[in-house]
């Protein structure tokens, strides 16, 4: 990979930007509020080692739409990489007694992708894990792409016998914050309630959030559509069956 300072190819560019032969790149706003919103959800910074930068890690089943994350990161990203096929997964389910009859067709291949080192990790780190575990920052602001990175790690559409769409996204780590929750879009007009660990919106407040948050990354189509049930599940099953038990090229 070609370092965009001094236009050198390294194998392992991040270390060459710890050595502090070259600086760093600069993360773009939208990039960090990317980052945040996938933090809130499936993204994690693992404990670094000793004298070591810290990097984001985010494990989805989703490959559309780590690819396209791969892409939107640039030189931040290391690519995305197979971690389980759906036939491992399954198997690890059914071996630790999680699932004991745990089949491989209802299971689909988990990716991953890792970013680069970068000192803008550790200072999440140190505001998001302040205690080991990871906890929402207490001045932490939604904006409609911090929400939307959320929405499609956590969030889902719940076609009731209501006959429109409800939005729900689930919470379970900040179970003793509803009211933080529920205040995070209090600017928006919007009032979700916490219940069950996790955020319950009415059809009013989810026609406005979807809107609010904008066009949907590549993969998560589905969770934007709110007009027919019907093809609510013809995109999300496209979305996971075209990546099924396939290694990447």
């Amino acid at each position: 990979m070609r370092c965009p300072s001094c236009g050198e190819d390294f194998d392992r560019l991040g270390l060459h930007w710890w050595h502090g032969t070259c600086p760093y790149p600069e993360i773009e706003p939208e990039i960090e509020e990317i980052l945040t919103g996938l933090l809130m959800g499936d993204g994690s910074i693992p404990v670094r080692r000793s004298g070591y930068t810290s990097l984001i890690h985010v494990p989805m089943t989703n490959r559309t739409f780590l690819e396209w994350l791969d892409d939107r990161l640039g030189i931040l990203s290391t690519g995305v990489s197979l971690k389980k096929t759906a036939s491992e997964l399954a198997s690890n389910n059914r071996q630790t007694g999680f699932s004991p009859t745990a089949r491989e067709e209802n299971y689909h291949d988990m990716y991953t992708l890792w970013s680069r080192t970068h000192p803008i990790f550790d200072e999440m780190r140190e505001t998001w894990y302040p205690d080991g575990g990871k906890r929402f920052p207490g001045r932490l602001e939604l904006t409609p792409t911090v929400a939307k990175f959320w929405y499609l790690c956590d969030g889902y559409l719940d076609f009731g016998s209501w006959g429109r769409p409800r939005l729900g996204i689930k919470a379970r780590n900040e179970k003793e914050r509803g009211e933080f929750l529920e205040s995070l879009f209090d600017t928006f007009d919007i009032s979700p309630k916490y219940r069950r660990h996790e955020l319950r919106f009415s059809c009013d407040d989810t026609e406005l959030l979807i809107e609010w948050m904008g066009e949907a990354p590549p993969g998560f189509e589905y969770k934007w559509e709110l007009d027919s049930k019907a093809e609510y599940q013809r995109l999300k099953k496209r979305a996971y069956e075209v990546h099924a038990t396939q290694t990447l090229s």
